[in-house]
């Protein structure tokens, strides 16, 4: 067997992989998983935008039950000192009157204000509740078909490593420049090595020259297809 015939074998086997490779990145589940992935992604982006908006209400609330505290004890403190005869003059009584109903007012809309946060923190407490719910979903179903998933990577992975072992065979019985030539074809032109197909090159179709088909029937030396620069191949000579 001729260095041609054996890079042909070698060829076949890394084709072979290749399509290993192509059927791992098909697995229907692989796009299932990237699916939830990127979900899983975007809930956890969410749980944290979430998270924060409910920190900035939380301590919205906070200063506004102080706010709301600080105008509850200042009429507090002016009943007090009606009730407790410190009112010496109409005027001041008069004065006192008008405070009360300004602190009643600002109570009444910082009431409001509580009430609207309130409202705001409950409806981000069950979105948080939501998107957590969510996210125990997608990882317990991400796990479930990544096991699977696991499984047929494995099987093909396991035939990758088979043909990967015979390759390596051949690839000792190849020379060096050869094998590198063949490299730069097959990255270049995806196959490196084709046949004569009806005196024509089974890569690009163009028709051989009688001499270069000549040639190849008689040396057993490289000749590159003109036009595409692929390596021509007859087949095994025997006899």
């Amino acid at each position: 067997m001729g260095q041609l015939d054996v890079l042909w074998e070698y060829q076949i086997l890394d084709l072979e992989m290749d399509k290993c490779e192509e059927m791992r990145k098909k697995i229907p589940l692989r796009n299932r998983l990237l699916g939830l992935k990127k979900h899983l992604i975007d809930q956890q982006d969410q749980l944290v935008k979430c998270n924060d908006e409910a920190e900035k209400k939380s301590n919205a609330l906070n200063r506004i039950n102080h706010e709301y505290e600080n105008i509850a004890n200042a009429f507090k403190s002016d009943f007090q000192k009606i009730d407790s005869n410190q009112v010496k003059s109409l005027k001041q009584l008069d004065e006192m009157h008008k405070s009360a109903l300004e602190l009643k007012d600002k109570l009444a809309r910082k009431e409001e204000e509580l009430n609207d946060l309130l409202k705001d923190v409950q409806s981000l407490s069950d979105k948080l509740n939501e998107i957590r719910v969510q996210i125990i979903r997608a990882k317990k179903e991400y796990s479930s078909i990544k096991a699977q998933y696991d499984q047929e990577v494995k099987k093909i992975r396991k035939e990758y490593m088979a043909l990967k072992a015979k390759r390596d065979e051949l690839k000792d019985k190849i020379d060096v420049s050869l094998l590198e030539r063949y490299n730069n074809l097959k990255n270049s032109r995806n196959t490196a090595v084709v046949t004569i197909e009806n005196n024509c090159c089974g890569g690009c179709n163009m028709a051989l020259a009688a001499l270069v088909l000549e040639k190849l029937k008689q040396e057993n030396s490289i000749i590159e297809c003109e036009n595409c620069g692929r390596i021509l191949y007859v087949g095994a000579k025997t006899g």
